[in-house]
């Protein structure tokens, strides 16, 4: 083997061995630099819930109010393939082990993989607790897609809402998948990882959604099929399906991140 091809093989095996893997329950995030050891470590924890008009109510409560006469019983959400990705406007001397000679450096993101299936009417979850290289982050990524456990409400679906619309029962549900970016109101304020834990909140504000300026209005939903039930999806026979596309590109507006 000559030269050129031994480089090119030492290149693709030093990219294999820098693949970060993050599981639900076994998250961990793999780096390596020259020595194909970490760089400094920091922790993040991220949470996620939903804000509803009684935010001050105990989780507990199996039903929450987002408007008048609308009433959440259950609010799932499917997420994925989590991206961190660095500052490249951040200048500090600790980061000039990040280079671009083929390893882990700068110009990379932290990849934290899925799914993680939120169940968001139960109050506040942390989903993902893992241990990634100390730094600035400009901003998370993330995706929402197609539940794949056979055994969840979730299954072929990427977002499931229950609940009713002026005491008639109603579901909406959609199979979109589409990615995400989050980031503080604050241009100017980033995401930073310490070696102590940095708590991140993700935060769906259904109030923004279903009420309010700009939300959406369920009260023109039907049960067109008189069933008893209104249906709100993409394949619904009620005739509520041009309000399934409004629910899908309004949820993407309502999501915030807060620095717990």
């Amino acid at each position: 083997m000559n030269t050129e091809n031994r480089s090119v093989l030492t290149k693709v095996k030093t990219t294999l061995l820098c693949l970060g893997i993050g599981i639900l329950g076994m998250l961990t995030v793999v780096s390596c630099d020259k020595d194909n050891t970490s760089n400094k470590q920091g922790k993040l924890a991220i949470n996620a819930k939903a804000k509803f008009m009684d935010d001050s109510a105990k989780s507990s409560k199996p039903a929450k109010e987002v408007g008048p006469n609308l009433v959440i019983s259950d609010f799932l959400i499917n997420l994925k393939e989590f991206e961190l990705e660095f500052d490249l406007d951040y200048d500090d001397d600790e980061n000039e082990q990040w280079d671009d000679d083929g390893f882990f450096d700068y110009e990379d993101e932290i990849e934290l993989e899925g799914p993680f299936e939120l169940d968001l009417i139960k109050g506040e979850i942390s989903f993902i607790n893992a241990n990634i290289p100390m730094g600035n982050y400009e901003e998370i990524e993330f995706k929402i897609d197609k539940s794949k456990d056979v055994t969840s409400d979730l299954f072929g679906k990427s977002i499931l809402i229950k609940g009713t619309i002026e005491n008639v029962p109603f579901i909406f549900w959609h199979d979109f998948d589409d990615e995400i970016e989050i980031d503080f109101e604050d241009p100017k304020m980033d995401i930073v990882i310490v070696e102590n834990q940095t708590n991140l909140t993700i935060q769906f504000d259904l109030t923004q959604l279903l009420n309010g300026v700009g939300g959406v209005d369920l009260s023109q939903a039907a049960d067109g099929n008189e069933d008893g039930i209104i249906e709100i999806s993409p394949e619904d026979q009620d005739g509520n399906n041009a309000i399934a596309t409004q629910l899908k590109e309004k949820i993407k507006d309502i999501i915030d991140l807060l620095d717990d």
